[in-house]
């Protein structure tokens, strides 16, 4: 028998039932592309989905998009299916959840809006509990509710103040996990002001927004920068410093620095770079044992795109290492492996060797294959993952993945993501 098949032969029926009607639905697809992947100068956190940035207006005749309020929205579906032998512990078993979100952005003039992002998720009965998503939970709330300014007080800043994600240090030690089913929202204030292509923020919040065990309510404050080097090599410099207060529900006076950089190397062909590059390296200093820890990462990868019709897109390499855990409240999933055994990259002594191939192979579809070897400790393990994704329709994005180590352990997951 097959590992899935070790659930018992009426979960097992299940599984199957259910997997067939995901793979029904995939196979609806059309000539579109999406992304399974989706980043920026900053990652965001791995949600079997693109950013609803880039979904765009569906339509010039969706009444409730206006110039003074905004609606939008995503729904999506989802179902985990994990197994493990006995010798090989993990977060086995099998669940189905769901999520609504609706955002309300209101522009009460070119210097302010009021925007409100209410979630309603729920755990399908009969399911086991991974993550936030627990048996027996429905979660109806504000996920986030914040005001934002602009130039309010006449010296070109944008001011945020209220319930509203964050992101630190690419996600892995503090951001706003798409994949959860109430990402992370922290409740304070941001304060930015920009020079061109260099800025800097300043800003103070709670770690409170997530309601869920991981917010602990301790507070802290900080600062982000950017400083353009106006260097193909270096493009820019983005370091970062935050620091806990001693206040707010628990104490926690660490203290985090880093510093974010990338660039490219050559050019390959109309004016492509030759290889592009991302590094970053973090330092936390824990006031209650006088311990360092210290993390880093790099990035190499390589377009392909314009030398193989969109067939092969890229080719990366990354390396991960940290001594100790970095993270607050991390959005780092995918990080370090689909089977999410050992957290994020930054979550534990836990070194991390990566390859990953993007292909194209038909315009409709996008698959990435990754390659994940692992030194926990002295603990070593390898890990395969394979993800597909694809638009079926305006605004309805379908998606699989699949991952295996070389002990048994398996995970397969299938999402349905509706934009509106």
């Amino acid at each position: 028998m097959g590992p899935l098949n070790q659930l018992g032969p009426n979960r097992t029926m299940q599984h199957r039932h259910r997997l067939v009607v995901v793979f029904a639905a995939l196979a609806l697809t059309r000539a579109a592309s999406a992304q399974c992947g989706y980043q920026n100068t900053s990652p965001q956190c791995f949600s079997f989905a693109p950013p609803a940035t880039e979904v765009g207006n569906l339509g010039e005749d969706l009444h409730l998009r206006s110039e003074r309020l905004k609606i939008t929205g995503d729904l999506r579906v989802r179902t985990r299916v994990a197994h493990a032998p006995a010798t090989a512990p993990y977060a086995t078993g099998d669940q189905i959840t769901h999520r609504a979100r609706v955002n309300m952005d209101y522009q009460l003039n070119e210097n302010a809006n009021a925007f409100v992002q209410f979630n309603s998720s729920e755990t399908w009965a009969g399911g086991d509990g991974y993550s936030d998503a627990q048996p027996g939970e429905t979660y109806n709330g504000i996920g986030q509710a914040y005001l934002l300014t602009r130039d309010v007080f006449g010296a070109g800043e944008t001011m945020r103040v209220g319930r509203s994600t964050f992101t630190l240090a690419s996600g892995l030690i503090y951001g706003s996990c798409d994949f959860l089913q109430y990402p992370a929202a922290g409740t304070g204030l941001w304060l930015s002001r920009a020079w061109g292509e260099n800025a800097l923020e300043l800003f103070t919040f709670d770690n409170d927004g997530t309601q869920t065990a991981q917010a602990t309510g301790a507070r802290f404050y900080g600062g982000t920068g950017r400083i353009d080097l106006h260097n193909q090599f270096v493009r820019a410099l983005e370091p970062y410093v935050m620091i806990g207060t001693d206040e707010g529900n628990v104490d926690n006076d660490d203290e985090w620095y880093g510093v974010t950089a990338g660039g490219s190397i050559g050019k390959s062909g109309e004016g492509a770079a030759f290889l592009n590059w991302s590094a970053e390296a973090a330092q936390r200093e824990m006031g209650a044992t006088d311990r360092s820890n210290n993390a880093y990462r790099v990035v190499l990868s390589k377009d392909f795109r314009s030398l193989t019709r969109n067939v092969l897109e890229s080719l990366s390499l990354t390396y991960t290492d940290a001594d100790g855990a970095m993270h607050v409240n991390p959005a780092d999933f995918n990080t370090a492996g689909l089977l999410h055994r050992f957290g994020g990259a930054w979550r534990s002594d836990l070194t991390t060797y990566q390859a990953g191939i993007s292909l194209q192979p038909v315009e409709a579809l996008d698959l990435e294959l990754t390659y994940v070897n692992f030194d926990a400790n002295g603990d070593h393990n390898n890990e395969v993952d394979l993800m597909a994704g694809t638009k079926l329709r305006n605004g309805v994005h379908g998606w699989v993945g699949y991952g295996r180590d070389e002990e048994d352990r398996e995970v397969f997951y299938a999402q349905l993501t509706m934009f509106f």
